[in-house]
């Protein structure tokens, strides 16, 4: 019977998969989108903000749970689990999940007539999960900062200064102002952690890497920093989280009985500790040095394998998620696609080919022109707002000498895509010096030619996609699932190699030289509006 490894990725607006065989193909692929097929539990994209003002954003776990028993009950209809010997894969980084002794207790003894919404249901002491675009822990990142010496302190103990998204300051959050939740809580785990210990019918490791996105990790022996535990959650953290970060893909344990007998898995198909969605994309573009891969998606992301760690406070350094002495850099924005989707709703009448075409106006030159599109509150930089330069005067909006909408439309839409990626080189240059070989791009906005395009205009070098596969993550959870059980190579780019007949990136898009002689002119005019923006 042939082998299949399963790789799960639980995003902000879906759950995906992805199956391959022994050799690397992928047999099957499939996604549950929560909007679409979960319209009951009344998200918007995935998430439901509580708070605008206060940029509280959460999702529900148990829409998570429910999602798993669709998927899986597909996998099953496709005659995939039998095959399965193994299952990895992936979850929005730094989302917390906060069990009850109520769900643990029922996790341990699944009845295989019913569902898993149907007997957890009741499982979660706190019924919405803080997501990573929750940005509403000001006040405790400031306290943990604070409690070590500065951001930079923090930064070279765990690899990022304080920041709102993360786990610690979400569940320092809770510790002060939900008392009688946090009591109530019996496990803390991530949502990659979550669905591992969905699959176990146990409390499940985390991977180092997701650790070290929740500032309580130090990042140099990978262990919980006892200080920082104390700090986000008071004496009994440790405890809620329960097991130490793990910096190995060695297997979990076998798959609940529960999947066996409802889902017709193999009894011995074992589970390898889940990762981020990050680190399982970078897994499955198998970065090789002077390689760096930009995200285009619910968020924005940058991400290169880095050699040294040189902690700075305004970009993340990870624990790389198969070299436990290796390191991933990784710059995260939070106006990404959802953010162009706004505007592009606001300039080009919600339609993605007047965008491209506003975006590619010959006429309109961005020169005396410089935006900033926080529609979200941002990450890097921490502002939120939506403010217009012209000839470095804060405006209003753009004019232009003939008054001409459709002209002041061109320059938004130019502005704002071209401010992201500007803000990606010009943060990456300060995280290496080492120069870019090869761009690769993933996402769902990685199929926009024309966007991408400016992004290797704005980088000046080959912009790449993945020959196969929509899924970057879930594909990289199924490639960790099977070096999981490998005992037979150094390293999962050994594994991978071995049955890679020819460069699975394809090129994209070449870059227009011209213009990126003009963004590296317009850097520190970028940087300088920046920072102004960041004062005001």
């Amino acid at each position: 019977m042939e082998k299949y490894y399963l790789g799960l990725d639980l995003s902000t607006q879906q759950l995906k998969c992805t199956v391959i065989n022994d050799v690397h193909e992928i047999v099957y692929e499939d996604a549950v989108n929560f909007g679409r097929d979960l319209p009951e539990f009344l998200t918007d994209n995935g998430v439901i903000v509580q708070d605008e003002e206060r940029n509280v954003v959460t999702s529900p776990p148990l829409m998570w749970t429910k999602a798993v028993d669709i998927l899986l009950a597909r996998l099953v209809a496709n005659d995939m689990t039998k095959h399965i010997i193994a299952i990895a894969g992936a979850g929005q980084q730094h989302g917390s999940v906060y069990w009850s002794k109520q769900g643990a207790d029922s996790l341990a003894c699944l009845d295989t007539s019913r569902t898993l919404e149907e007997q957890l249901s009741n499982a979660f002491a706190r019924q919405q999960s803080p997501i990573w675009q929750d940005s509403s822990t000001t006040k405790q990142c400031h306290s943990l900062e604070e409690s070590v010496g500065g951001p930079l302190t923090l930064a070279q103990l765990t690899g990022s200064k304080a920041y709102e998204r993360f786990t610690g300051n979400q569940i320092a959050k809770i510790y002060e102002q939900e008392k009688e939740t946090y009591d109530a809580t019996y496990w803390i785990t991530l949502v990659s952690s979550f669905m591992a210990t969905l699959l176990l019918g146990h409390l499940g490791a985390m991977d180092a890497a997701e650790g070290s996105g929740t500032n309580m990790m130090n990042l140099t022996t990978h262990q919980w920093e006892p200080r920082l535990l104390t700090q986000c959650g008071g004496p009994d953290l440790a405890k809620k989280l329960g097991l130490q970060p793990r910096d190995d893909a060695r297997s979990l344990g076998p798959i609940n009985q529960y999947y066996v007998q409802r889902y017709h898995f193999r009894p011995d198909c074992q589970i390898i500790p889940f990762t981020g969605d990050n680190s399982a994309t970078m897994i499955s573009m198998n970065l090789q040095h002077g390689d760096c891969v930009v995200s285009l998606g619910t968020s924005d992301t940058v991400l290169m394998s880095v050699r040294a760690a040189e902690p700075t406070s305004e970009s993340h350094l990870l624990v790389h998620p198969t070299d436990p002495h290796g390191f991933m850099g990784m710059l995260c924005y939070k106006n990404g696609s959802l953010t162009r989707q706004h505007f592009r709703d606001i300039y080009a009448q919600g339609d993605w080919d007047t965008f491209n075409l506003l975006l590619t106006t010959p006429s309109i030159s961005t020169s005396h022109y410089t935006g900033f599109y926080y529609w979200q509150q941002e990450i890097i930089p921490y502002a939120k707002g939506i403010y217009r330069f012209q000839d470095d005067q804060l405006v209003d909006e753009f004019t232009t000498s003939d008054a001409n909408d459709d002209a002041v439309a061109a320059i938004n839409v130019r502005c704002l895509v071209e401010s992201q990626f500007l803000s990606m080189r010009s943060r990456l240059q300060c995280m290496t010096s080492e120069p870019l070989q090869r761009l690769m791009v993933t996402g769902g906005a990685a199929i926009n030619k024309t966007l991408v395009q400016i992004l290797a205009n704005v980088f000046g070098v080959d912009v790449y996609r993945l020959k196969k596969g929509n899924n970057s993550a879930s594909l990289g959870g199924a490639l960790l699932a099977k070096y999981g059980i490998q005992s037979t190579h150094e390293s999962i780019d050994a594994m991978i190699r071995e049955h890679q007949t020819d460069d699975p990136f394809t090129l994209f898009v070449t870059p227009d030289f011209s213009r990126t002689a003009d963004y590296a002119r317009q850097l520190n005019r970028f940087r300088w509006l920046e920072a102004t923006v960041v004062a005001l």
